[in-house]
């Protein structure tokens, strides 16, 4: 069953006000390009919402307008992040279903690509991704993208062999997903090359675990 949050952490971490027009949209989106301009300075740092305001060229009172504190904020970033990962796993379900394992390899490798960029270029989001993922309250949040991207694998899975069965397309999709993120998660910590090698470490786990279902010469 799906825990969802409990309503004290949702009133204090939910933006106080959706933006309804296209004026009040770019409000919002100078906001969080600004909160994730400061996150890539700062590191480990968490910007101030004072910081957040002065950098997006508004006043402290018209971002708290929108959202009631900074861990709000960088929230919604952090769903933004996470809502980036379904449209590239989309992209290779879209693309004509390879006819053997040399074609599946390179649509792996375009898929790790696109998904390794929003990893280096959103890494200091991580302590907030890790944050949701360790706390009761926050982890519906992600288990619903979770359980998308998920479903996303899946279908690509059963694009490239369309007899595979639905719960080993899920079970693999689910192995997928959490090797591919824990993984990218250690990598990240380290340096740039070493995120790399772990990168072609994870691919080559991927293709040993799906490559037996997929029916590919």
């Amino acid at each position: 069953m799906k825990r969802s949050l409990d309503r004290k952490t949702r009133i204090a971490l939910e933006p106080r006000k959706q933006p309804r027009q296209q004026r009040s949209s770019k409000v919002v989106d100078r906001i969080l390009d600004a909160a994730l301009i400061l996150t890539r300075e700062q590191g480990t740092r968490t910007p101030t919402t004072l910081a957040i305001a002065q950098r997006a060229g508004l006043s402290v009172g018209s971002v708290y307008q929108y959202f009631p504190n900074k861990e709000a904020i960088l929230l919604d970033l952090a769903r933004r992040w996470l809502s980036s990962f379904p449209q590239v796993i989309e992209k290779r379900i879209k693309v004509p279903r390879p006819t053997n394992r040399e074609e599946f390899r390179r649509e792996v490798r375009k898929l790790f690509i696109d998904t390794s960029s929003i990893y280096l270029e959103n890494a200091t989001l991580m302590p907030v991704i890790e944050a949701i993922s360790g706390n009761a309250d926050l982890r519906p949040i992600q288990d619903e993208y979770d359980e998308q991207i998920v479903a996303l694998y899946a279908a690509w899975l059963r694009h490239v062999n369309p007899a595979l069965e639905d719960k080993i397309a899920k079970r693999l999709g689910l192995v997928m997903m959490e090797v591919g993120h824990a993984c990218r998660l250690v990598g990240l910590k380290r340096d740039r090359r070493t995120f790399d090698l772990i990168e072609d470490d994870v691919e080559a786990m991927w293709l040993a675990l799906v490559n037996p279902y997929l029916n590919l010469d």
